[in-house]
Order: C-alpha cells, then structure tokens, then sequence
C-alpha cells in the first residue's frame, strides 16, 4: 500500500516551518507516530509509525546518497547547499533545502520544493508544488500541473535533466 503521508505532512510542515522560523523544531506526527518533525539541529524525521527514515541537518544522510534518502515511492531530498542527482523511477519527491541544485533524472510523480534559492532539474513530473521563494524549476518533458504557494518562484520547460 502507498503512503501519502510523508508528502502531504511535509508539505504543511514546510509551510508551518517557513512561518515560524524552525527555530526550536517542529513535530507533526499522529498519534500511532506517523508523520514528520524537524529539530532545532535541522534534522529531519519521517516516518509511518513503523519505518522512520532520518536525515541530520549537517547534510549527512542516514542510508542515502548525496542528501537524499531513496525509498521504493519516495525521495527525500535535505541539503542546504549542496548538490542532488538521482533518478526518479515514478516516485513522489520532496525536496526541503536552500540554495541546492537538485537534478531529478526520468519521470517523477508529485515533486514538492521548499526553501530557497534551489535550482531544480526534472526529467519530467505530473505535478509541481513550490513553496519558499526564488526557486527555479526547470522540466525537460510533459506539462505538469504547477502549484506555486511563494514567491518569485519560476517554473518552466527546459533544464537538464534528462526525461
């Protein structure tokens, strides 16, 4: 069975995080423990109440590769600054950094960025969410349908990610 969870909580944690600074963290989980948290370090919690994958905010993922955790329906993307290249193998991708540059190689499901100044290559992608500002996203095929919840945010086709 597919979990949504991850997305959709991170989506509204990022909304709440970029509201309120992140200062001394955030924890959305339910009460079987599904959900997401951010602590006051940066580190990146998300978890269905069973499986939890961990990412630690100095940019070291736990059983990941470049700043991504990869699972068999989605990809975490947690780096500040840092540069992400992977494939997208049909799956949900959120990606929580600033100034990154994120490549994301064939067709990709719901993409959701956050944060700052990132820049975004897709391969391709049904749906774009951006929240943050100053994020540019770039697709080299397909028109997915773009929700822009920031501001001087750019999304458009091109790029080089390949699709």
């Amino acid at each position: 069975m597919r979990s949504r969870i991850p997305v959709t909580v991170g989506a509204v944690v990022l909304v709440a995080a970029v509201g309120a600074g992140c200062a001394g963290g955030i924890d959305l989980r339910d009460e079987n423990g599904a959900g997401i948290s951010i602590d006051g370090d940066g580190d990146i919690s998300v978890g269905d109440g069973d499986t939890e994958l961990e990412i630690s905010g100095d940019g070291t993922p736990g059983s990941a590769d470049g700043g991504a955790i990869v699972t068999d329906e989605l990809i975490n993307v947690a780096t500040d600054g840092g540069t992400v290249v992977q494939d997208c193998g049909d799956r949900s991708v959120n990606v929580v950094a600033n100034g990154a540059t994120v490549t994301l190689n064939g067709s990709c499901a719901l993409v959701t960025i956050a944060g700052s100044g990132n820049q975004v290559s897709l391969g391709s992608a049904t749906e774009v969410s951006v929240m943050g500002s100053d994020n540019t996203v770039h697709y080299a095929s397909g028109d997915p349908v773009v929700t822009d919840l920031g501001s001087g945010n750019t999304v458009e086709a091109g790029g080089t990610a390949t699709p």
